[in-house]
Parts: structure tokens; C-alpha cells; sequence
């Protein structure tokens, strides 16, 4: 007695406004990932087979910013990864409760789970905001992690924003939309 929690991305129509989130979530969480990826790789390669094993004078900072280029990656992909469902959902006793039952755990988990992504949201803008004062910058280089923490905020609220509309809709049709990636070019 399974419960389908996610349907295919023709549910995700029915919600106002979806669509348009959708494709501006999948095109901005693609190109900067795959830009940021493809600039961590480029760094790498030259820092360590070109500037240090050839001529023995690596990249000033480039640690710094392979760190920060990391947190940037991770950061985007926190909705992405709401949005298509891949953040990992342990089913096993939903899957032996009633239909009902299950559906309102499912709804009550995905309200909680908002309420604390938000309070974590909430915890990273107020870490942002005292990033500069308290000297928290990166080893080398010395930039500050402010914008990283508001970054992270932002990303943490998207992830939280779709928790809550996923328990709305699971209110309202007895299931949350996914993004699906199939026939994207």
C-alpha cells in the first residue's frame, strides 16, 4: 500500500505559477552549476599540473577560491534538489499506514520541515549580517563569507518555500509535484 507522494512535472502545471518557476529554477541551477563545475576543474588543473608541478609557484588563493566555488555549488543546488525530489525521503513505515494517515504524516513532516529550513534560512541571514564584524574570511585571500551565508539564507528559503507549498498542494490534491528533468535540452 504505497502512497504516490511526487507525480510526473503535468501535475506541476496545475499550481499557478509553477511552470515559470520551474524552467527558471532548472535553467539557473544548470548553467551556474555547470559553469561553476566546469571553472572548479579548470582551477584545479592548472593550479596543481601547471603552476605547481611545472613551475612550482601555484595559484595565490586558489584553495580560497575552489572553497567558495564549492559552497556556490552546493548552495544552488538546495532548491534544484527540492524541486526534483532528490533529497533523500525514508518511506518504510508510510508505506504500511492507511492512505489517509500516511498522506496527513507526509503533510505534518513537510510543514516541520519548512518551519525548520526557514528558522535555518533565518539563522544564516543573521550569520551574514555579523560575518564581517566577527573576521570571518578565507585563509588566503582574505574575503569574507557574508555574501555566502545571505546566499546559502536565500537558497535555504527557496528549499523551505517548497516544502510548505509541497504540503499545500498535498492538502489540496493528496500529492506534491516534482520536477522532472526528462525532455530538457
Amino acid at each position: 500500500m504505497t502512497i504516490p507522494e511526487t507525480t510526473p512535472p503535468s501535475a506541476a502545471k496545475g499550481a499557478a505559477g509553477s511552470g515559470l518557476f520551474n524552467r527558471w529554477l532548472t535553467r539557473i541551477a544548470l548553467a551556474t552549476g555547470g559553469t561553476v563545475l566546469t571553472v572548479m576543474t579548470l582551477l584545479c588543473v592548472v593550479n596543481v599540473l601547471i603552476m605547481r608541478k611545472l613551475l612550482a609557484a601555484p595559484i595565490v588563493g586558489a584553495e580560497d577560491a575552489l572553497i567558495l566555488f564549492l559552497v556556490t555549488f552546493v548552495a544552488l543546488s538546495i532548491p534544484f534538489g527540492a524541486r526534483t525530489g532528490a533529497h533523500i525521503e525514508i518511506e518504510v513505515v508510510s508505506e504500511m499506514l492507511p492512505r489517509r494517515l500516511a498522506l496527513g504524516l507526509h503533510i505534518v513532516a513537510r510543514f516541520g520541515g519548512g518551519a525548520f529550513l526557514g528558522l535555518m534560512s533565518w539563522q544564516l541571514a543573521e550569520a551574514g549580517s555579523h560575518a564581517a564584524r566577527f573576521g570571518e574570511v578565507t585563509q588566503q585571500l582574505e574575503i569574507s563569507y557574508e555574501p555566502f551565508y545571505y546566499l546559502l539564507a536565500v537558497c535555504f528559503g527557496l528549499f523551505a518555500a517548497n516544502q510548505i507549498a509541497d504540503a499545500w498542494q498535498m492538502i489540496r490534491t493528496g500529492q506534491a509535484a516534482i520536477l522532472s528533468l526528462e525532455g530538457e535540452a
